[in-house]
């Protein structure tokens, strides 16, 4: 009779203790699906989702108010205006015609005189001398002065420095004075200021007149080339 208590009693404790389990496996069930709820909201088994909860909320549309006319409202009359006609003068009123400008205007086409009483023809051109030269023994700027109508000009003072000629030593020459110089340069009136050798270096060429510049400077890039060792370079007076 013990012994069969002591089954019955067994049995009821393997019962409570399978009926605890469950209740424990439940509880953390339960618990774990609260924990994933939390992390994610949008979880299936969330019984109130973020997007369920913001469909609870409902916008209630409002009526806007219309305006209403007030009951005694009439219309109110559009003012009309009445054209009238204007009686133009029999005869027009005379304009005046402004005179036109005695002031001379320069033509466009016509050159800028220059305020020099010489200055240069074209700009200089390279090329090589006139004497055959061994290469490296001969540099040099040389050309013709003109006069007004493009004559040989002589007795007019070409003045040049720079590179290996100092300005403290300028080259003179007068233009005419040489017959040799201006046979090379075709014609009277000529000018030649030797350098020396070729080189890369800046020359400046101007006309002289009673001991003053009487054109601009003009600068010449020299260049060290034996074949382009000769500037050619003329000057016109210009009144």
């Amino acid at each position: 009779m013990r012994a069969r208590v002591d089954h019955d009693r067994l049995k009821n404790d393997r019962l409570l203790n399978r009926l605890t389990l469950l209740l424990f496996g439940l509880t953390a069930l339960v618990l774990a699906c609260y924990v994933i709820i939390f992390l994610v909201p949008t979880f299936p088994l969330n019984p109130w989702p973020p997007l369920a909860r913001e469909a609870l909320i409902t916008l209630v549309p409002t009526r806007a108010v219309l305006a209403t006319l007030p009951p005694t409202w009439t219309p109110t009359p559009v003012q009309t205006f009445e054209l009238r006609a204007t009686r133009l003068p029999d005869t027009p009123a005379p304009t005046r015609t402004p005179l036109a400008s005695r002031t001379p205007t320069k033509s466009p086409a016509l050159p800028t005189k220059s305020p020099y009483k010489f200055a240069p023809v074209r700009e200089p051109v390279l090329v090589a001398d006139k004497y055959g030269a061994a290469c490296g023994n001969w540099g040099g700027v040389g050309g013709q002065v003109l006069d007004l109508n493009g004559a040989p000009l002589a007795g007019v003072s070409v003045v040049g420095w720079g590179g290996p000629i100092s300005e403290q030593e300028k080259r003179v020459f007068v233009s005419g004075s040489d017959a040799r110089i201006n046979k090379f340069y075709s014609g009277d009136g000529a000018y030649e200021l030797y350098i020396g050798a070729p080189g890369d270096f800046d020359f400046f060429v101007v006309v002289y007149e009673n001991g003053r510049p009487v054109s601009p400077v003009v600068k010449i890039r020299m260049v060290n080339d034996c074949s382009r060792d000769l500037a050619l370079i003329n000057f016109q007076r210009n009144f």
